[in-house]
């Protein structure tokens, strides 16, 4: 396989996980928000059905305990494992104790079907930060290589 060809790979590989994580965070803030009547009135297309959160949770639940399995197991057949040479997910993901601590919290509380709160999304977001930051790196390599 031809160095572009694995170079897309990875970008493809890591801007699908982060479009997963985008969307289905985006999906729990909306349905936060669509509890306050106001917003609802004014905007009532903000409104998610539960058939769209059960699918965010379990996106969610899926791409989270892919990352668990990775922090107890750096198995090279893991996606995540093309982001090792990433320095932000090394720092900010795998070695901040902190950080792990909080996203074994929220996967437990989706997989007992509790609402996250604006701190646990927060933890999502920061790991959609750094997965964001790959892809980007990555699509600015595809973009200047000769394939």
């Amino acid at each position: 396989m031809s160095d572009f060809s694995l170079l897309y790979k990875k970008y493809n590989s890591v801007s699908n996980l982060t479009s997963d994580l985008n969307n289905s965070v985006i999906t729990l803030k909306r349905k936060t928000i669509s509890k306050n009547k106001e917003y609802t009135e004014k905007h009532p297309r903000i409104a998610v059905t539960d058939e769209q959160v059960a699918k965010a949770n379990q996106l969610l639940v899926d791409i989270l305990s892919l990352l668990e399995k990775f922090y107890s197991n750096q198995d090279t057949r893991n996606e995540l494992y093309e982001l090792m040479d990433n320095t932000l997910f090394q720092n900010q993901i795998l070695k901040s104790v902190v950080f792990k601590d909080h996203i074994i919290k929220v996967l437990e509380k989706l997989k007992e079907k509790e609402d996250l709160t604006a701190g646990d999304l927060s933890s999502v977001d920061k790991f959609i930060s750094v997965l964001d930051n790959e892809a980007s790196m990555l699509f600015r390599k595809l973009r200047t290589s000769r394939g």
